[in-house]
């Protein structure tokens, strides 16, 4: 079996129902699969996912307009460059694990 952390949070009873009634109607089986989801698109950067949160962070003031501005610019910069040296992201993840076998965690 895969090691498996839970990850878990609170929301009150009536977000709770309304979640799961829209994530039925959108077609996920379960919550589990609609937040699995949602974390595999912020982590691999997702532009749709990542244009949301950028408006999110805007609209609940959670950042500046600048600052967010500057992590888009950043994110597209960081894109361009990995384009033009033509690496992947199989060979990023194939970096890391060397990097693990070679230094083995404590």
């Amino acid at each position: 079996m895969k090691d498996l952390s839970k990850i878990t949070f609170f929301a009150d009873s009536r977000m709770h129902e309304d979640l799961r009634i829209r994530a039925h109607y959108d077609g996920f089986n379960t919550l589990s699969e609609f937040f699995r989801a949602c974390v595999i698109s912020y982590l691999e950067k997702n532009s749709k996912f990542m244009a949301f949160l950028d408006s999110y962070k805007e609209d609940e003031k959670l950042q500046s307009k600048a600052n967010i501005q500057k992590s888009v610019r950043l994110r597209q910069k960081g894109q361009s460059l990995m384009k033009k040296l033509g690496i992947t992201d199989e060979e990023v993840e194939n970096i890391f694990d060397l990097i693990g076998e070679e230094i083995p965690e404590l």
